[in-house]
């Protein structure tokens, strides 16, 4: 079950980040480039756990998941402040910008998911020295 919800978490942010890299690309003209920072990253956090998860990544052993773990907490970090940042930006002007808040959402969610599987699937214990 949490397989299939961070598969489907995963799919979420691949969406979401195509969302900001197309309102990006459609409107750069009036929307701050770190909306397609945003979007790409939601992208990649996506795209690597799909990856991760259907065993695409299993030849890296470690590596792979070792990365999984570092990008996840980076961006647990990323989308808790994302989302705080969003929440007082709204309180502070009448404009309530959402997609922030949802990207930051998005984000942390996706990532807390992520390192949940990591701990629950014994994934993250050390290496046999041999």
């Amino acid at each position: 079950m949490l397989k299939f919800l961070l598969l489907l978490a995963s799919f979420a942010n691949c969406a979401g980040g195509l969302v900001l890299i197309a309102t990006w690309a459609t409107m750069h003209e009036r929307v701050p480039i770190i909306v397609l920072f945003i979007g790409a990253s939601l992208l990649i956090q996506g795209g690597y756990s799909i990856l991760y998860l259907q065993g695409e990544l299993d030849r890296w052993g470690g590596i792979a998941t070792g990365a999984m773990f570092a990008g996840e907490g980076l961006a647990a970090c990323v989308g808790a402040a994302g989302l705080i940042q969003g929440i007082i930006h709204n309180m502070q002007h009448d404009d309530m910008e959402m997609a922030p808040v949802l990207a930051g959402f998005l984000m942390l969610t996706k990532a807390v998911l992520a390192l949940i599987y990591l701990v629950a699937s014994n994934k993250l214990r050390p290496a046999k020295i041999n």
